[in-house]
C-alpha cells in the first residue's frame, strides 16, 4: 500500500508540479510586457495577482477534487471485492488530468489571460492605484474563464458516460490504448526523460535507483521485511544532490549559448538567483524563493476565497463562444482516456462499471471548478501497476486525504520552491514505459504498427507545445498535434486495425464521420500561429472552433486556403470511396479484380 500511495502521490506531484511552471510562466509573460505596452506596476500586479489565486484559489479547490475521487473509488473498490467475495481488488487511481491539463493551459488559460490584460489595460499613463486595482481585474478575468471552462470539460465527462460502452464495443483494442500508451510513452517517460537529461549529476543515479527498484525488483532494507520506499528514496536523492549544488550554473553562458537569460529561464529550468549576478540554480533549488514562498503561503490556504465566483466565466460570453467548442472536445479527450483505463483495469482482473466512473470523473471537475479550480481531475492509467504492488484501497484513501491537506493549506508553494522538477521524472519513466508496454501486451501482434502509428499523433503533441505553438514551420504537426493528439491517434490506429482486418465497411463509415468532423476543428484540423507582442496569438481561422482551443472574428486573419481541415475532409471522402469500392467483391467472394484480397477476418 505504501509502495503504490508513493508512486500515485508523486505520479500527481509531477504534474502539478509541472504544470504549476507552466503556469507561473504564463503569468510571467504578463510580467515582461509580453501582451501588450501597459505601466509597470499593472504589469507586476497581474502576475502577482494570477499567482496569488493560482495558490489560494485553484490549487485548494484540486484538492477538493482529489479527496472526492480518491475517496468515491476507494468505496467503489470495496464494493467490486464483497460482490465478487475476492481480498485482491485495488482500487482505481486517481489524480489530476495531466493531457487536459497541460493543454487548457496554453489553450484556454493563455489567451484568457491575454483578453484580460486587453480588457482592463488602463495604458501606460495611469495612476498607481488604477494599475493596481485594474491588474487585479485582469488577472481575476483570466482565472474565471479557465474556471468556466473546467466545469463544461466535466460536464462533457459526464456525458460520456452514455458513449462509453459504445466505443469500447465498437473500436478496435489498438485504438482503445493508443491513449494509454500515448501518454505513457510521451508525457510519462520521454518528457520526464528529457528533463531528467537536463541536470545529469542531480537527477541520474536517482533514475538508476527507480531502474533497479521497480524493473530490476531490488530492495533496500530497512528493519526486519520493511524496505526504504523506492520512490522516497529517488525524490530524495535528487532533492539532496540538488540543494548540494548539482544544478547550479552560469544563466550568461546558457543565456549566450540559448538566445537570452529569458530563454535560458523558460526553456531550460535555470532560475536566475537575486543577488548572485550570473548565478542560476534549477526551480526547486533556490533557497531565496522556497523562503518566500513559506512566508506567503504556508497555512494561509483559502479553499473557500474563490468558492462559486469562478463560474461567472460563464456569462463573458465574447470569450467563452470561442472556448465552448474546445471544451467540449477537451471533455471528450478526458472520457476516452477515462475508458481507456477502465479497460485497462478490467485487463489486470478488476471489472469496473464504465458509466460509473465517467460519471464520478466528471463530477469531480466540476466540484474542483465550482470552488474555483481551472484544472480538472480524472482516474489515472497505473491501476495495473498498483495492482502488481499488491495495493487494494488504503492506497487510495490516503491520496485522497493528504492531497486534501497538503493542497488546501498552502503548503504546495513551497514544495514546489523545494523539490526539483525531475525528482519525480524518474517514477514517471517507470509508469510510462509500464503502461505503453501494456498496450501492446493487450493488443494482438498483427495491431502493433495500428499502435505505433497511434503514438505519433501525442509526439507531434509534444513538439507543437515545445514550440510555444510555433509549429507553422511543420503543418503536419499542426494537423496532428492539438488536443493532446488523441483524437487523432485513436482514429489512425482504429482506421490501421479495420484495414489490417479487411473490415471495409468500418472503414468507409468512420472515414465519412471524420471527414465531417474535420470540418469543425474536432480532427486533423490547426490553427495557424503568429508572433505578437511576444506570445503566440491566433492570426488564422477556421469556423471559428480550433483544435487548440484558441479563437478569433471570422472576418479577421488569413483565407481558408492556409487550413488544412477541408483538405482532409476531402482526403477522408476519397479514402471512404476506395474502401466502399471493396465491399461488394467481399461480400459476394467474387475476387475477379482483386485475387489478392482474402476473405474479411472477423
Amino acid at each position: 500500500e505504501m509502495e503504490a500511495f508513493c508512486e500515485l502521490f508523486f505520479d500527481n506531484l509531477a504534474t502539478l508540479l509541472g504544470v504549476t511552471g507552466a503556469a507561473m510562466d504564463v503569468g510571467n509573460l504578463a510580467g515582461l510586457g509580453s501582451f501588450s505596452p501597459a505601466t509597470d506596476l499593472f504589469k507586476a500586479t497581474v502576475t502577482s495577482e494570477w499567482t496569488r489565486i493560482y495558490y489560494d484559489w485553484n490549487i485548494p479547490a484540486c484538492g477538493l477534487g482529489l479527496l472526492f475521487g480518491n475517496i468515491w473509488f476507494a468505496w467503489l473498490a470495496t464494493r467490486l471485492a464483497t460482490k465478487e467475495n475476492r481480498l485482491d481488488v485495488t482500487a482505481q487511481p486517481y489524480g489530476m488530468n495531466t493531457t487536459v491539463i497541460y493543454i487548457t493551459i496554453y489553450a484556454i488559460s493563455l489567451p484568457g489571460l491575454q483578453a484580460g490584460f486587453a480588457k482592463y489595460n488602463p495604458g501606460t499613463g495611469a495612476s498607481d492605484a488604477d494599475s493596481v486595482a485594474l491588474g487585479k481585474k485582469a488577472a481575476e478575468f483570466g482565472w474565471k474563464v479557465s474556471v468556466a471552462t473546467n466545469f463544461i470539460i466535466g460536464f462533457m465527462e459526464i456525458l460520456g458516460c452514455f458513449l462509453g460502452d459504445l466505443i469500447r464495443n465498437t473500436v478496435p483494442t489498438a485504438a482503445v490504448y493508443v491513449p494509454l500508451a500515448g501518454v505513457g510513452f510521451v508525457w510519462l517517460a520521454f518528457s520526464p526523460m528529457l528533463t531528467i537529461a537536463k541536470a545529469p549529476m542531480m537527477c541520474l543515479l536517482p533514475f538508476m535507483v527507480v531502474v533497479f527498484g521497480f524493473f530490476g525488483n531490488v530492495r533496500y532494507p530497512v528493519y526486519g521485511k520493511v524496505t526504504f520506499p523506492i520512490a522516497l528514496m529517488a525524490i530524495l536523492m535528487s532533492v539532496i544532490f540538488g540543494w548540494a549544488g548539482a544544478c547550479k550554473r552560469s544563466t550568461e553562458e546558457i543565456g549566450g549559448a540559448y538566445g537570452s537569460v529569458t530563454v535560458s529561464d523558460f526553456y531550460n529550468g535555470f532560475r536566475a538567483i537575486p543577488g548572485t549576478g550570473a548565478s542560476g540554480t534549477c526551480q526547486g533549488t533556490d533557497g531565496n524563493a522556497a523562503k518566500a514562498a513559506w512566508k506567503t503561503y504556508a497555512f494561509k490556504g483559502d479553499i473557500f476565497g474563490g468558492f462559486g465566483s469562478g463560474l461567472s466565466g460563464l456569462s463573458e460570453s465574447s470569450l467563452m463562444d470561442d472556448f465552448a467548442a474546445p471544451a467540449l472536445l477537451f471533455g471528450m479527450i478526458g472520457f476516452l482516456g477515462t475508458m481507456t483505463c477502465v479497460e485497462s483495469a478490467e485487463a489486470a482482473g478488476d471489472a469496473y462499471p464504465m458509466s460509473e466512473i465517467m460519471i464520478v470523473d466528471g463530477i469531480g471537475t466540476c466540484m474542483a471548478a465550482l470552488a474555483g479550480g481551472m484544472f480538472g481531475t480524472t482516474v489515472y492509467i497505473g491501476h495495473p501497476v498498483h495492482k502488481a504492488l499488491g495495493a487494494k484501497i488504503g492506497y487510495s484513501i490516503l491520496n485522497g486525504i493528504i492531497y486534501f491537506i497538503f493542497l488546501s493549506t498552502g503548503l504546495f508553494a513551497c514544495l514546489y520552491n523545494v523539490i526539483p522538477e525531475c525528482a519525480n521524472g524518474a517514477i514517471l519513466v517507470f509508469v510510462g514505459l509500464l503502461l505503453a508496454r501494456q498496450g501492446f501486451e493487450e493488443t494482438p501482434e498483427r495491431h502493433y504498427p495500428c499502435l505505433l502509428l497511434g503514438l505519433m499523433p501525442f509526439i507531434c503533441n509534444w513538439a507543437w507545445l515545445e514550440s510555444d505553438g510555433n509549429a507553422s514551420k511543420n503543418m503536419g504537426v499542426l494537423s496532428l498535434g492539438p488536443s493532446g493528439g488523441i483524437v487523432q491517434g485513436i482514429i489512425l490506429a482504429a482506421l490501421t486495425a479495420w484495414a489490417i482486418d479487411r473490415k471495409f465497411e468500418e472503414v468507409t463509415v468512420f472515414s465519412i464521420i471524420i471527414a465531417f468532423l474535420s470540418l469543425f476543428g474536432i480532427a486533423f484540423s490547426h490553427n495557424d500561429l503568429v508572433y505578437s507582442y511576444g506570445v503566440w496569438g491566433a492570426e488564422h481561422q477556421t469556423l471559428k472552433v480550433y483544435a487548440d482551443g484558441s479563437g478569433v472574428d471570422k472576418d479577421t486573419g488569413t483565407p481558408e486556403e492556409a487550413f488544412n481541415g477541408w483538405r482532409w475532409c476531402v482526403a477522408f471522402f476519397m479514402v471512404a470511396f476506395f474502401a466502399a469500392c471493396h465491399i461488394p467483391f467481399q461480400k459476394g467472394n467474387k475476387y475477379t479484380k482483386f485475387e489478392a484480397i482474402p476473405p474479411r477476418i472477423e
